[in-house]
């Protein structure tokens, strides 16, 4: 993707970002996700944002498509989520898929403005635990599934649904070897309103209330041969920069909004009469001050992360890493942004005051948004703990 055209992209989503700007404040008091916004969506042209140029899409790379989903944010950072799900999927497709199954879903993104939601957990376990969704043998090439499927964000727009089941043996047992469970585990891609899958709204949450990540679920679905698109584990955790940097670029996004906004009300925002004078501007205030500079700091920390960390996955430094802490190495920048959002719209209420609690306003409602940043995987929890097992010399058995 040349300057020019990353240009043309990141104006596209700024312009975008305004309408879930305005749709954000329902969308979240509602707990719905906008529906109405994927024709907009599609409209834009971001759907083949991030599909290779060779396939027909517009060739963006991780660092360009990491920038959209910070801009979007800006919007609304829960809308964003939702459609940073296809980005994110799109990305790992590179390697998760076989080369057949992915030139097929390349075609159908680029012509057919096809969009994609994958969702891997369930309710036994989150991402790292293996598939109990079953794909049992049909005798004629194709498998059955049944299972269901967690945190399916984006699944009320999306028209193909990619996940993880676990290839049994004809009886429909599951492999209870973990490694022979783990090459048995596979990804499949099929369409959303496929004879089967249902959509449970099970999404009620304090944040991220717009992103509509309900649950499906398969009952006895048909998956033919070419629905199959390789091993899960090996695809997923090679292309695992896709999904910790759209995250880290939601939520670098919704703190920047929320210093932006916390800004502006404090340039404006009077005490009245104090013992201080007869009108006192709250910017005239030390502790409001500092607060807003450490505010500054805790977003700028933010985003140097993610731009760093972006230029070291494209001038392909990721390589001198140790490849067994790898995704916690990635998960780094998603760490730092998460923990930032939730650090600055803590302060952004304390600054604020008593106004920014109430129920609506947009620091009230960044502040419920921040709080799903750690649950993205890896976990924050998961991430200390691969990099504290891999300091300490044990990922490798030394």
């Amino acid at each position: 993707m040349t300057p020019d055209e990353q240009a043309d992209v990141l104006a596209t989503a700024r312009a975008l970002a305004e309408e879930f700007a305005a749709a954000g404040p329902a969308a979240d008091a509602d707990n719905r996700f906008p529906t109405e916004l994927v024709p907009r969506y599609r409209d834009s042209g971001l759907v083949a944002l991030s599909v290779p140029k060779k396939y027909g899409g517009l060739g963006a790379d991780i660092w360009t498509t990491t920038l959209v989903s910070k801009e979007l944010a800006k919007g609304d950072p829960a809308i964003a989520l939702a459609f940073n799900m296809h980005q994110t999927m799109i990305g790992i497709f590179r390697g998760l898929l076989d080369e057949p199954m992915r030139e097929r879903v390349f075609a159908e993104v680029v012509d057919e403005q096809k969009i994609v939601c994958g969702p891997f957990s369930e309710d036994r376990a989150g991402l790292t635990g293996l598939a109990d969704t079953k794909a049992v043998p049909d005798g004629s090439g194709g498998w059955r599934v049944t299972g269901r499927k967690t945190w399916a964000t984006l699944c009320l727009g999306a028209d193909l649904v990619a996940f993880n089941a676990t290839i049994t043996d004809p009886s429909g047992e599951l492999p209870t070897e973990f490694t022979d469970h783990a090459a048995r585990e596979a990804v499949f891609v099929l369409p959303i309103d496929s004879p089967g899958i249902s959509v449970v709204e099970t999404w009620d949450t304090m944040g991220m209330r717009a992103t509509g990540t309900h649950t499906l679920v398969f009952d006895g679905v048909a998956a033919p041969a070419d629905a199959y698109g390789g091993n899960f584990r090996n695809g997923l955790f090679g292309e695992f920069e896709w999904a910790s940097m759209s995250f880290a670029g939601v939520y670098c996004g919704l703190a920047e909004k929320a210093y932006a906004a916390t800004r502006e009300i404090l340039r404006k925002k009077s005490l009245g009469a104090t013992m201080e004078g007869s009108d006192v501007a709250l910017k005239g205030i030390g502790y409001i001050q500092h607060g807003l500079g450490r505010m500054l700091v805790d977003t700028e920390t933010a985003a140097r992360a993610l731009e760093t960390t972006g230029r070291i996955l494209l001038d392909g430094r990721d390589a001198e890493w140790n490849p067994l802490a790898r995704t916690g190495l990635l998960d780094v920048t998603k760490v730092a942004t998460t923990e930032a959002a939730i650090r600055v719209t803590d302060t952004a209420l304390r600054l604020v005051g008593g106004s920014a609690f109430r129920r609506g306003h947009v620091l009230e409602r960044l502040y419920r948004d921040a709080r799903g940043g750690p649950f993205h995987p890896l976990t924050t929890d998961q991430a200390y703990d691969l990099l504290g097992r891999a300091e300490l010399g044990l990922l490798d058995g030394a």
